[in-house]
């Protein structure tokens, strides 16, 4: 029991921390608390999946959950003029702690910890290039749109070489089944994220901080209306 604990414990670690110490900081909570309720919704449909396979799977997605919301209460530390000091930032916070949680709940084989790995490199990539599409302007619908189809992206460039490899060796008729398969991790991503924007999104605290790390420094200013030519 004292395993699961501990990751939790560590995010309450996390909210001593003197920038966390308000209110608004312990909504930080949700986006977990999703993920694990998301976990126990699944396990009926997914019963099909191996056993041990299905296991490492949730588990991977529940790490990756607790290591976007250090990235949230660890944001005032993770800020700098470079984008891609940021982003470096942001995924060792976020690798590291996955790895933390994962390492305490599960037997870490070396490929459990590669396949989380790269699901944090999509996640805070997908992240980083969504911020970087909506142009320094807040916009919350552009920024998950924009976070939906770069979770969907940077998994096909991760894949590319295993299509390639499928095509070389038996041709295309293997495609269909790895899109589906790197849809539907896009997907899991994208759904382990989205909470943390709907945070951002309602809550000023993690507002500030979202735009912040991103660069996204307010809505994009009216268009002035067009001079019109005189009668």
């Amino acid at each position: 029991m004292f395993p699961y604990l501990l990751p939790w414990l560590a995010l309450l670690g996390l909210l001593m921390l003197k920038p966390n110490r308000t209110a608004q900081a312990w909504w930080i909570w949700l986006p977990p608390a999703w993920a694990v309720g998301l976990e126990a919704g699944l396990r009926p449909v997914l019963e099909f999946f191996p056993a041990q396979g299905l296991e490492m799977m949730l588990e991977v997605f529940n790490s990756l959950a607790l290591g976007l919301a250090a990235v949230w209460l660890l944001s005032p530390r993770l800020r700098h003029r470079s984008r891609f000091l940021v982003f470096l930032r942001m995924l060792l916070t976020a690798a590291l702690m996955s790895a933390f949680v994962y390492a305490v709940r599960q037997e870490a084989a070396p490929a459990d910890l590669a396949y989380l790995g790269v699901c944090v490199l999509v996640s805070v990539a997908a992240l980083s290039l969504a911020g970087r599409a909506c142009r320094r302007c807040y916009r919350p619908l552009r920024l998950t749109l924009w976070l939906l189809g770069c979770n969907v992206a940077v998994w096909l460039v991760l894949a590319t070489p295993l299509f390639v490899m499928a095509l070389l060796q038996v041709g295309i008729g293997p495609w269909p089944g790895l899109l589906g398969g790197v849809l539907a991790l896009g997907a899991a991503t994208f759904a382990t994220m989205l909470p943390f924007l709907i945070l951002a999104f309602t809550n000023r605290f993690f507002r500030e901080r979202l735009k912040a790390m991103l660069g996204l420094v307010g809505d994009m200013p009216p268009v002035a209306p067009l001079a019109t030519a005189p009668g």
